[in-house]
């Protein structure tokens, strides 16, 4: 298996190698490309590998300048159509929140001008940093920054020094999404064919179940049958339950998030959900960055889901929102609310069991749901829970 990595690695066409300045010296001291390369490329979680790679660079790079020289790298992987920014820095080398908040900024909203210096400021403190875009893998922007302290070398010195660094990091990033995005394309094919195995058997079954009984407690409602007729409308009531869960878990197989990223997801359904009504939809995603596992990430795109769904097919709204907001470094509050009529729990039918199933996939993620109406009218879905740590799942 690492002999065929191996050799894929060398094989690849770099299509997305920039045409960055990459004057021809004697080779750097540096990591070796292919190992690098291939640590990247079968990391399996690419934000717990990286932090040490960088370390090893950092070292290396510290060998080739003056004490003054030095430069701590940062890897910043931004996805402007999300305003998501991840910062990969060396563990022993945490940046400074403001510089953060900065490159957060100068990384999603602006185009960083490669090559050049960025000069961030901080009161007293400054911050001078050299961007070079490495790759760009779909909606993902790869950058290697350096950030200088105090004196900048001089610019030859620095693409030198970093030639190497750059197309290891670019050759090993490039096959790691590639990998994944085969993994993803696999997954999604066994599930859709689970899902179409399921909604060509039992599904059509309890299709067929569930008009039977209904037409059973509806006899069963006459005189003569009457004392049979609370038999019936469980059983009507059970089978329906049935049916609507098997539908639901045909389309949970057929959802997919494109990627890890909620943000997406959710702008993903929007734009599904946009076809379906007339209703303007909002998001205001404030998370800076997505530190949920995959598992809630799902979860709380299922209740979203519902939600909207549930807004374009009862609230008669005309707007509705969804609120990302991290109300502290432990927790994420969801919300989603629309300007229709509102919701009457009292008139709640008993074969409805969309709300108790959005609440039952709260609970799963140790979160709690609410569903009330606002007071300037329509509707608010509210959704609070802990942020596990994404590495677990």
């Amino acid at each position: 298996m690492a002999l065929t990595i191996r050799k894929w690695l060398q094989s690849i066409d770099l299509p997305l190698l920039t045409s960055q300045t990459m004057t021809v010296h004697k080779p750097i001291k540096a990591p070796d490309l292919n190992d690098l390369a291939f640590e990247l490329a079968t990391a399996d979680q690419l934000s717990e590998r990286l932090p040490r790679i960088i370390e090893n660079l950092q070292m290396s790079l510290n060998d080739l300048f003056t004490s003054r020289q030095r430069c701590d790298l940062l890897v910043i992987f931004s996805m402007p159509e999300t305003s998501e920014t991840y910062v990969h820095h060396a563990q022993q080398n945490q940046p400074h929140p403001k510089l953060l908040q900065s490159l957060h900024r100068e990384f999603t909203k602006n185009t960083p001008a490669e090559n050049e210096l960025l000069t961030i400021s901080h009161q007293s403190k400054h911050w001078q940093l050299l961007a070079k875009r490495i790759l760009r893998y779909d909606k993902v922007v790869v950058w290697l920054l350096c950030s200088f302290d105090d004196k900048v070398p001089d610019s030859k010195k620095i693409n030198w020094a970093l030639s190497s660094i750059e197309q290891g990091l670019m050759k090993g990033i490039y096959a790691w999404y590639q990998r994944e995005q085969r993994v993803k394309n696999a997954l999604q094919t066994e599930r859709s064919i689970y899902a179409a195995e399921l909604h060509d058997s039992l599904a059509q079954v309890l299709g067929y179940l569930r008009i039977k009984s209904a037409k059973l407690d509806k006899l069963c409602q006459q005189e003569p049958y009457k004392e049979l007729q609370p038999i019936t409308e469980d059983l009507r009531s059970y089978t329906l339950c049935a049916y609507r869960q098997t539908r639901e878990l045909i389309t949970s197989s057929r959802i997919t998030m494109q990627t890890d990223n909620l943000a997406e997801g959710v702008i993903n359904s929007i734009n599904e959900f946009k076809h379906q009504s007339a209703i303007f939809f909002e998001l205001d995603n404030r998370m800076r960055i997505n530190t949920l596992s995959p598992k809630q990430s799902l979860q709380i795109l299922y209740i979203i889901r519902e939600s909207l769904s549930n807004i374009v097919r009862h609230s008669h709204a005309t707007y509705a929102s969804i609120l990302l907001n991290p109300v502290n470094s432990n927790q994420l509050e969801v919300v989603i609310e629309d300007n229709g009529i509102g919701i009457e729990p009292s008139a709640a039918r008993r074969d409805s069991f969309g709300m108790q199933i959005m609440r039952e996939r709260a609970e799963r993620i140790g979160g709690s749901l609410s569903i009330t109406n606002r007071d300037q009218g329509g509707s608010q879905t509210r959704l609070l829970l802990n942020v596990e740590d994404s590495s677990e799942s």
